[in-house]
């Protein structure tokens, strides 16, 4: 109430009338002294302004000794002190975005166009005001060939998965390598920074770029940099927010009714009698025949409040920034939740030619879940798909969790996922703390050295309780009683120090200017964990692990690596015209074997600025054009540790008379002569900009080739016997795509603009796998096919006509399904290899994981103090899977696609008959179109006059209302499309859409 009686009060004073103007004229020109058409010219600190006529010329009463602000789209702003008034011509030089904006790089920061290699950015204004637990969250779809795909939008367990320009390797280890502030970290740790502390993001995206980080620059690199003080006053900036979640697309079931009929038509019988039908319907006897959504019993509203705070400065010789943040997000899901306390300080003092830095971080969490796990395979998201239906209710009327209804089926084939919700107690606690000291010396002019060294640490700590529980019936009667009772404690520690030493030099000479650097890196890592587990509690009171009585098992484990690199990089730039980069990285790692423990990564790239030559001069309306080439090697170490080696496991029990011993053996075979995954990139690109900057442009295109992948290749078991088979290089893939991105902004009057668009599209396909197909679940990895390709039967339609029931193959024999003939309303599959009978030999690559085009844009307009911007974000050519079963013999829900299934009355259903498990194989029908666009971002904005401010010790305020994933359009039903090509029963948390309200103060 105290801040919206703020604004009232603000909104007031503004309608208090105005000092005394004076008049100020004069006109506007260029540097050629052409008039400028619509320059906008304001008193600065207000809203009093008027643009220029077709003559340049402009007219404008103002109050005494006020200060002119004159701008226009593509030329740098200007401001003038108008004295008592008067006449004033005012130039207004060219200042092209892309050519003075400057984006940060692998050990340092570049002009954009002084950039050879493919750069993306995104900077603090994109991603200011938009309330996000996970920093990580709003980068999506902002950065052409970047993809970030949603794995659940659970409170504290939302990152999403980042692929940059496709995936390289046939292993899990595809993740980017990301660096906070020049210090290595994962994609996780970006979620622990708050967004109002971020300044820039940068992803390096080919080789010429991202060489300089060597061995660990494979799948591209994340920079992300935080915000740093200057010479300024102190300066307080708060931002708050709340924030109203909900899930943004649930499954929607059938009713209960419903759902009776379709258990009886899958099973033949009527289980639900027409007694008991009818109560389903009328409702009249809730304990037994209860209409139940579980969906809405298990998912909520939640509130999320966020709150920055942070202080920053300083003199000509010291800068600082210092930020605190706190989170508190309710979850979605009952009982889930996150809590988040984090700091930062970044402090650098210059001291003659010395330049020393500290930067501090460090945060505390605190994730909220039940015992029960959510989105593995016996989680609660399954659950709620396979092991509820709606006629049991959530609870009986006696208090107690319902497990049946008033049927015959046995209590065996139901879970209560709020029962799971609520037994058991789970904490789940993280530290992370960084810390980074460097110090800089100015050796001679353009000569400098510095030396870093950081430090991290995190600690995990997780303590999962597991109750007694029970089963009744509506009448109080035990059906089941579990009284095993269990804790399990984890512990996780990892630390983990880099100590860096660059050399820079810079020089220019009449037209040549070098830039060189040369570098060293140390880099140890070090992980821990121990485990403890325990059976028999004599109370559910009490759960520490030396109040159980049984079945302890304790465990632990360590693991550690270390890197040394040598690196250079040389730029030249002759002229403004012709750019060359060279980078080079010499990496060794103890993840290798000596024969292979280093190894070059080098790349080499070049631009010509076209503009900048004289015969390009004054070619309206091109401001700008640069045409770039680059080459690179770069390389994968996340193989795991010591896959060289041959390893041991303590898994072989002896006994000598009645004691146990507990042996070691070999468990794999050692393979000495492996050496690094290695990516090359080959990166044509332009940049080019229109109308004095007005309207930009980017394009890439890229090949993108990774060999020597690491696989465990099939071997005789009579050489191998019980070891698993040694890692070679063996693999090879390919990722070959382009990717464009336009912008263009403008104004008139009052009145701001700009809208922007990115397309990006990759093909994946595994060159070279030895022949040898790798299958997981419902995927392979084949030959000349995109890796994790969709691998199943062919539907090619439903059995609907007795014609289609008699159809043969070549040989005229009558197709069978798995030695049965199919009935009417049967899944119809292709018989790939002609032998009559549907069967696992018939399983062909039915899709493709990868969408054919990911693309966004944006659109915003800005009036006086007003603003609306939106962004949006999509793909299309993508299939997933959302496989539902057809068979209810164990019940399970039913989402209203059923509604349409064959049946005699319904011969023309879209969905087969329900009662034979052959329609459960995975196959094409089951792979849905998930095309989409999804309005990620949509917020209104109010920043209020700084003159009214100032009484009141506040520099800028302003108030807006935002709302992510607030739609989405797809012809997806039931499902949300955007989710991982892994989730093909639905079992990941939902995705969230949210309102929020916010406030940033600067003071």
């Amino acid at each position: 109430m105290g801040a919206f009686l703020l604004v009232l009060c603000l909104l007031s004073v503004q309608a208090v009338s105005a000092q005394n103007k004076i008049k100020v004229t004069g006109t506007v020109v260029d540097v050629g002294g052409e008039s400028i058409i619509g320059a906008s010219v304001l008193e600065k600190g207000t809203v009093n302004g008027t643009i220029t006529d077709v003559n340049g010329k402009y007219e404008l009463s103002v109050t005494p000794d006020a200060k002119l602000v004159i701008s226009f789209v593509g030329y740098k702003t200007q401001e003038l002190s108008i004295g008592k008034g008067g006449n004033f011509k005012i130039t207004l030089p060219d200042d092209s975005k892309l050519i003075d904006e400057v984006v940060v790089v692998g050990y340092g920061v570049q002009k954009k166009a002084n950039l050879t290699g493919s750069v993306a950015s995104v900077s603090s204004r994109d991603l200011a005001d938009i309330p996000a637990a996970n920093a990580i969250s709003l980068l999506q779809g902002r950065l052409p060939g970047v993809v970030l795909t949603s794995n659940g939008g659970q409170a504290g367990s939302d990152t999403p998965e980042i692929r940059i320009r496709g995936i390289g390797t046939l292993s899990d280890h595809n993740d980017p390598m990301v660096l906070i502030d020049g210090v290595e970290a994962s994609v996780a740790e970006i979620s622990q920074i708050a967004a109002s502390d971020i300044d820039n993001v940068s992803v390096l995206k080919d080789a010429a770029s991202a060489s300089i980080y060597g061995v660990r620059a494979a799948n591209g690199v994340i920079l992300v940099t935080t915000k740093r003080g200057n010479e300024a006053k102190p300066t307080i900036n708060y931002s708050g927010s709340y924030s109203i979640q909900s899930a943004a697309i649930l499954p929607e079931y059938v009713d209960s009714y419903n759902w009776a009929l379709m258990y009886n038509e899958s099973n033949g019988r009527d289980v639900y009698t027409a007694d008991m039908l009818q109560k389903l319907q009328d409702g009249s006897d809730p304990d037994h025949f209860a209409n139940t959504d579980w969906a809405n019993g298990l998912f909520r509203t939640a509130p999320m409040t966020q709150h920055n705070l942070s202080i920053s400065g300083g003199s000509k010789d010291v800068h600082y920034m210092i930020s605190a943040g706190y989170l508190n997000q309710d979850g979605i899901l009952e009982k889930t939740g996150y809590e988040r306390f984090n700091f930062r300080s970044n402090v650098d003092a210059t001291l003659g030619i010395f330049k020393l830095g500290l930067n501090l971080s460090g945060s505390k969490e605190n994730k909220k879940e039940p015992a029960s796990s959510i989105g593995t395979k016996d989680g609660l998201m399954r659950t709620l798909t396979w092991f509820t239906r709606p006629t049991v209710p959530a609870y009986y009327s006696n208090g107690e969790y319902g497990c049946v209804d008033g049927s015959s089926i046995s209590h065996t084939t139901f879970k209560n996922p709020l029962q799971m919700m609520n037994t058991g107690k789970k904490k789940n606690n993280g530290y992370h703390f960084d810390g980074n000291v460097f110090a800089e010396v100015s050796l001679f002019k353009g000569l400098k050295f510095r030396s870093g060294l950081a430090y991290k640490y995190y600690m995990n700590d997780v303590s999962t309780y597991s109750a007694r529980s029970a089963k009744y019936d509506a009448d109080g009667n035990v059906l089941y009683k579990d009284n095993n009772n269990s804790l399990y404690e984890y512990h996780w520690l990892s630390t983990s120090y880099t100590n860096e030493n660059i050399f820079t030099y810079n020089a220019k000479i009449q037209k040549h200017e070098i830039n060189a650097l040369l570098g060293h890196s140390v880099q140890a890592y070090h992980e821990k964990s121990i485990h403890g587990y325990k059976e028999g509690f004599a109370t559910d009171n009490l759960y520490e692990l030396d109040a159980a009585t049984k079945n302890d098992n304790v465990g632990g484990k360590a693991a550690e690596y270390a890197l040394q690199s040598f690196f250079g990089r040389i730029n030249y730039n002759y002229d403004g015209r012709y750019l060359f980069e060279f980078n080079v990285r010499h990496d060794g790692s103890s993840r290798m074997p000596k024969a292979h423990r280093y190894a070059t990564f080098p790349s080499f790239s070049g631009a010509w600025i076209l503009t900048n030559e004289s015969f390009m001069q004054n070619v309206e309306p091109l401001t700008y054009l640069k045409l770039r080439a680059s080459w690179g090697k770069l390389g994968n170490q996340e193989i795991g540790n010591y896959a060289y080696t041959a390893t041991m496991a303590a898994s072989y029990n002896y006994y000598f008379g009645d004691e146990k011993v507990i042996g070691m053996a070999e468990n794999i075979v050692a393979n000495d002569n492996i050496k690094w995954e290695t990516t090359v990139i080959t990166d044509i690109g332009l940049d080019a900009a229109f109308w004095k900057g007005r309207f930009s442009v980017t394009f890439d295109y890229f090949n993108k080739v990774t060999s020597d992948i690491l696989l465990q290749l099939s071997m005789p078991t009579t050489f191998l016997g019980t070891l698993y088979a040694p890692y070679q290089n063996a693999g090879k893939v390919r990722n070959r795509g382009w990717e464009l991105a336009v912008n263009y902004n403008d104004h008139k009057g009052d009145w701001n603009w700009q809208a922007g668009f990115s397309l990006s599209a990759v093909k994946n396909k595994i060159i070279d796998n030895k022949g040898i197909d790798t299958f997981s679940g419902e995927t392979i990895n084949r030959e000349g096919n995109p890796i994790g390709s969709y691998f199943g039967l062919k539907a090619i339609g439903i059995y609907r006509t007795e014609e289609d029931l008699n159809r043969t193959n070549s040989q005229g024999v009558v197709i069978t399904q798995n030695g049965l003939a199919p009935s009417l309303g049967d899944i119809m599959y292709d018989d790939m290899d002609g032998s009559g009978n549907i069967d696992d030999s018939d399983r062909q690559i039915i899709g493709n994981p990868f969408p054919e085009l990911t693309y966004s844009f944006n659109l915003g307009a800005s009036w006086k103090n007003f603003d609306l911007s939106t962004f949006w974000q999509g793909v299309t050519g993508i299939y997933r899977y959302n496989w539902e079963q057809a068979t209810i013999t164990n019940g399970g829900n039913m989402t209203t696609r059923w509604l349409d299934r064959w049946s005699d009355s319904n011969p023309d259903g879209s969905m087969p008959r329900l009662g034979n498990s052959y329609n459960e194989k995975y196959s094409s029908f089951w792979l849905d179109k998930a095309d989409y666009l999804r309005l990620k971002n949509i917020e209104v904005g109010y920043t209020f006059d700084k003159n009214l401010l100032r009484g009141l010790g506040i520099e800028n305020l302003r108030v807006y209302v935002q709302a992510t994933n607030l739609l989405t359009i797809t012809s997806l039903k039931n499902y949300d499309p955007e989710k991982s090509s892994g989730d093909t029963r639905g079992d990941v948390h939902p995705n969230i859409k949210s309102f929020s309200f916010g406030v940033n103060v600067k003071f």
